[in-house]
């Protein structure tokens, strides 16, 4: 009778029932350090592929079409019948077959041809036409002056203009052609060569002319005339002549190194600020 007293299995229940609820505790704990690690979430994405495209490099280049030729100009010489260079005719010559030999004499002209081929491709492209070596231009005799024409063909596009002596003055301007570019701007400002007006001066300095296509042929033609030029239009006059007595005879202007040259410009053109 006394052993059925006994309350120990009682406790042992108790104990068994305390052990659940920790482990209940315990996997609880460890779901909610699952949930604060990092989501198992999957997130929704997409793609398209898109056609690419190609760039490619414009083109500014210039290449002497002929070699340089050397005429007497002079209005007063009979012998003076052949077109100079590539030029519109209205300038007429006598070839001078070796300039190194040719003595100049007060009342002269001499004039220099030069023939290139101008390529320009690219959409926002203005190409300075201009003369390297001009400031590098010693000139010893008295009343030599010096001035330039520009010819596209038989089109003159800058009349009888003095010679800048600053080492980047620009003689005239050219701009890539509008056809052939998809989205491009015409940066001329005095028309397309071919069917423009001649300017002069310091308008000349300034001019933009528009090429029909990517290369274009030119003839700047270098003159120069031994006498003083007094009212500007660079033709001798019988009051142009000053020199006198001996003065100015053995002496030479060095024109060292001139190189017809066109450099890209981005702050000129129609489109530019």
């Amino acid at each position: 009778m006394t052993n059925m007293s006994n309350t120990n299995d009682q406790i042992i229940i108790v104990q068994e029932s305390k052990k659940r609820r920790k482990g209940l505790i315990w996997a609880a704990a460890g779901a909610t350090a699952l949930l604060a690690g990092g989501s198992t979430f999957a997130l929704w994405s997409a793609n398209d592929t898109f056609t690419g495209g190609t760039v490619t490099a414009g083109d500014l280049n210039i290449e002497q079409l002929a070699d340089t030729s050397f005429w007497d100009v002079s209005n007063d010489r009979v012998d003076a019948t052949e077109t100079v260079g590539a030029t519109d005719g209205s300038q007429l010559g006598h070839k001078i077959d070796d300039v190194k030999t040719w003595r100049m004499a007060p009342g002269d002209k001499l004039a220099a041809s030069f023939e290139a081929t101008v390529t320009l491709d690219g959409d926002n492209l203005v190409g300075r036409v201009g003369i390297d070596g001009l400031d590098k231009l010693d000139s010893k005799i008295t009343g030599m002056n010096y001035s330039y024409e520009v010819y596209y063909g038989d089109e003159l596009l800058v009349k009888e203009t003095a010679l800048p002596t600053e080492a980047d003055a620009p003689l005239m301007y050219l701009s890539a052609p509008v056809a052939g570019q998809a989205s491009g701007a015409d940066d001329a400002k005095n028309g397309v060569l071919g069917a423009t007006a001649a300017v002069s001066g310091a308008e000349a300095q300034k001019a933009v002319f528009g090429m029909p296509a990517t290369t274009a042929d030119l003839n700047v033609v270098i003159y120069a005339s031994f006498y003083e030029d007094k009212d500007g239009d660079f033709r001798y006059q019988a009051t142009d002549a000053t020199v006198a007595d001996r003065t100015d005879v053995t002496l030479a202007d060095t024109l060292a190194d001139l190189t017809v040259s066109v450099s890209q410009v981005r702050d000129t053109g129609a489109q530019f600020k």
